[in-house]
């Protein structure tokens, strides 16, 4: 259920009643203000806008609706909200103001997921950076990251058309200009094939609830460098072989990327180890005892 994409849940709660549906949500905050305070400008811009300030967004669907008040009737008459970390409750409460009935932690989860062996895009080591291509994901900052230390990178992920075609188009420039890889989109078997033969996983994302990525690359031995925002800070701790930075500062992403490229794979590592914790067959458990019991 995500907090920010208003048509996929205008009507969810009468929908639930009128088919006698349990109502269960776990709701998906992507925070953008300091995104757009850094002066990240274009398309998306007023989306954004549209998400952190209902004022400019009078209605969801004709006119009906306020975004932050539905969302919050949403979440005070839901059976049972699962939340990501413990925080969360708090940050839902501070942008609509909703007060759910019945709260769970319950950790996002990655599946078990059989890799594909795949012929390697690069000879020797590389950088990995899996995710969509567009500026709230930040490769353009990767990309400067990875030339400054003269590291080989690869990039999986979709370039969605008609949308950030500016920076569609620097992207493709730099890629090439570096000699850096760019292989679109990938099945998730072979996603996690790359991840077996990366060294360094990096998400210098802008906004991200966990980065599913991250925890699949750690998974499969990778050092990973990470943004500092959503909750895998929480879930996934100053563990060995995990490196954080913040999203807007380039020369402190250059620095935890060497700091993670020297410190390379380690298959049984401490980060590998923590990220078993969030596999599904170790998250399945909490999600059972959270989910309500026979109505009455």
């Amino acid at each position: 259920w995500n907090a920010q994409r208003a048509g996929d849940w205008a009507d969810l709660p009468e929908h639930a009643q009128k088919i006698g549906a349990r109502l269960v949500v776990t709701p998906l905050l992507h925070p953008t203000d300091e995104y757009h305070r850094a002066g990240r400008r274009g398309l998306d811009a007023v989306a954004a806008r549209l998400v952190t300030d209902p004022k400019r967004f009078a209605s969801l669907r004709a006119g009906r609706w306020d975004i932050a008040r539905r969302a919050r009737d949403v979440l005070s008459n839901a059976e049972v909200v699962l939340l990501a970390h413990q925080n969360e409750a708090a940050l839902v409460r501070t942008w609509c103001g909703a007060d759910a009935l019945r709260t769970a932690v319950v950790p996002p989860a990655v599946p078990r997921i059989e890799a594909t062996p795949t012929k390697p895009p690069l000879q020797g080591d590389f950088v990995l950076s899996v995710g969509r291509i567009e500026p709230l994901k930040n490769p353009l900052a990767v990309l400067a990251a990875a030339r400054r230390l003269r590291l080989p990178v690869v990039f999986v992920g979709s370039m969605v058309r008609g949308r950030h075609m500016l920076h569609g188009r620097r992207f493709r420039q730099n890629v090439k200009r570096q000699g850096a890889r760019w292989l679109g989109p990938l099945p998730a078997d072979k996603v996690r094939g790359l991840m077996r033969r990366a060294r360094v996983h990096v998400l210098a994302s802008w906004t991200e609830v966990l980065g599913r990525v991250t925890v699949e690359a750690a998974l499969e031995g990778c050092a990973t460098v990470s943004s500092r925002v959503g909750h895998a800070p929480a879930l996934l701790g100053e563990t060995e072989g995990a490196f954080w930075t913040a999203p807007g500062d380039e020369r402190a992403l250059t620095q935890a990327l060497a700091a993670a490229w020297a410190h390379g794979r380690r298959p049984d590592g401490p980060l590998a180890t923590r990220a078993t914790e969030l596999l599904w067959d170790a998250v399945a458990p909490a999600l059972l005892a959270a989910y309500p019991g026979p109505a009455g």
